[in-house]
Parts: structure tokens; sequence; C-alpha cells
């Protein structure tokens, strides 16, 4: 399990200081629709945090602009010069769209995807994915 980094001078960031003050952001967004947007403010936040290198809160950047998340969408941050020419980049949001979930929110987000979803006595959760009927 990593841990935050205690000082904030352990762990990398997705954007450094010197690309931060870049103008326009180096990063832009991809919706699930193909779309681009510029990033919210909280969203600049998150990819300026250093994490360490297997923290699984990181954020996620696509390789390219193609390239799909694990759910199999296209949406995820990407950087600016991967857009492919020509794909206008729409406003940010007036509020950040990648709020974490609630409880309530991540286990419906995983039913929509297809996992089984059992909620303990203890107030936890467990999930699996249920698998496809084999075909005949």
């Amino acid at each position: 399990m990593c841990a935050w980094p205690k000082d904030n001078t352990e762990g990398y960031a997705i954007v450094g200081e010197n690309e931060a003050a870049s103008d326009p952001y180096p990063y832009v967004y991809v919706n699930s629709d193909g779309s681009a947007r510029e990033i919210h403010r909280d969203e600049r936040q998150y990819l300026q945090t250093r994490f360490l290198p297997m923290d699984g809160a990181r954020p996620y950047v696509k390789d390219n602009y193609l390239q799909k998340n694990g759910w199999g969408e296209i949406s995820g941050f990407l950087h600016r010069s991967k857009l492919p020419s020509g794909l206008a980049t729409g406003a940010p949001p007036a509020e950040n769209s990648n709020n974490p979930l609630t409880r309530e929110q991540q286990i419906e987000f995983l039913r929509t995807k297809g996992f089984e979803v059992v909620e303990n006595s203890d107030g936890s959760f467990t999930a699996r994915r249920v698998k496809a009927a084999d075909p005949k």
C-alpha cells in the first residue's frame, strides 16, 4: 500500500510547477464522447499533487487521444500536444466534474459497469465482476 507523501517533497506530480504556469495549461480532459475541454482548477490541483508511483489515487493520464481507460471509455486527462489537430477545446466546467464518489455512488457506478455488489454488515462493500454467460 502506498502512503501519501508527508511533506509534499516525495513522489511525482503529473504537472510540475514550471509546466503548471504555462498558458494554455498543458493538459486537457477528453470527454467520453471524444470532445475535449479545458481543466477545472480543482483538476489542475489534482494533476499538480505529488503521488508515489504505485499510488492508486494518481490521476489517469492517457498516452494518446484514442486510448481507452479501464472501463473501455475514451475519457481521461491528455497532454494538449496529443490532441488531434483541429479538435476544438471547450471551456472548463463551472464545477469540478471529477469529485470523489460517495459510497452509494460508487456502488451504483459499479453496478452499471456489470459488477455484483454485496453490502457488508460492517458498512463496507464487496464488488466482483459478473462473468458473461458462456455462449453455446
